[in-house]
């Protein structure tokens, strides 16, 4: 007789209201560390570009001069070479 007479409805939209506000701060605060894991990546891969940058550009400049060396070597080989025939 009781447990007819207990209001099963609004205890069970009791249950829906408590477990909803248990639900929100969890999904703010897995938004906010979401948000706070993109913006730390973001700055991660803005370093290794610079560095990546940095780093190209030095292997550039190697490159760069090592052409320049083996451009001198050959001009001075065809020299010697032109000058040892004439």
């Amino acid at each position: 007789m009781r447990l007819a007479l207990q209001p099963w409805n609004l205890i069970k939209r009791i249950k829906e209201i408590e477990q909803e506000a248990h639900v929100e701060p969890e999904t703010v605060q897995h938004k906010d560390t979401k948000q706070t894991a993109a913006v730390d990546l973001s700055k991660r891969l803005q370093d290794i570009r610079s560095l990546n940058d940095a780093s190209s550009l030095k292997a550039l400049e190697e490159w760069r001069k090592r052409k320049m060396e083996r451009a001198r070597q050959r001009a001075l080989e065809k020299n010697g070479t032109g000058t040892s025939q004439a």
